[in-house]
């Protein structure tokens, strides 16, 4: 199945001095999807692979006769082999996700800071920044494109709290 049968999150927060620190983890598990399509076939589609090339390398041939390759039986052109429904096609899109971190600086408003300021914090932050899966192809999470599709943005940022 597509939707996930279980979906999880954990996270923590630490403060120790005018340290700050907190993640979240978000997860799926017992997710499955079937992927192919015209763009991710060979020998179909418009032409415009992009690098889907380099799966064309992991095949079964005589001289490679691993049983763990990408294309089990790849054929020229539109042939009936790459695109026969088998549970090969079947891939597990379970996967866990650094949703955010932040690390934080408060800085002591009696030392540093001047009178007419009660409070600052500098951060650094960032969001998706690591995914584990088994799924190497692209992001499970972008739905039914077979990967044609923009992938979740990972972000890093900076920033300064100042309050008066």
């Amino acid at each position: 199945t597509v939707d996930p049968q279980i979906v999880y999150g954990f996270g923590a927060s630490v403060l120790y001095k005018q340290v700050d620190f907190s993640f979240f983890f978000q997860g799926n598990g017992k997710t499955y999807r079937i992927i192919g399509g015209n763009n991710f076939i060979p020998g179909s589609g418009d032409g415009s692979m992009g690098n889907i090339y380099t799966n064309y390398q992991d095949r079964w041939t005589v001289e490679n006769p691993r049983q763990d390759v990408f294309w089990p039986r790849l054929a020229s052109y539109n042939h009936a082999n790459n695109t026969r429904s088998s549970t090969w096609w079947l891939k597990d899109m379970s996967m866990l996700r650094l949703k955010d971190i932040e690390v934080g600086y408060n800085f002591p408003q009696k030392t540093v800071l001047p009178s007419y300021v009660k409070s600052a914090r500098i951060f650094l932050a960032g969001s998706n920044l690591l995914q584990f899966s088994k799924f190497k192809l692209w992001d499970p999470e972008i739905g039914f494109s077979n990967g044609l599709r923009y992938p979740i943005m990972k972000s890093v940022s900076i920033g300064l709290n100042i309050n008066f």
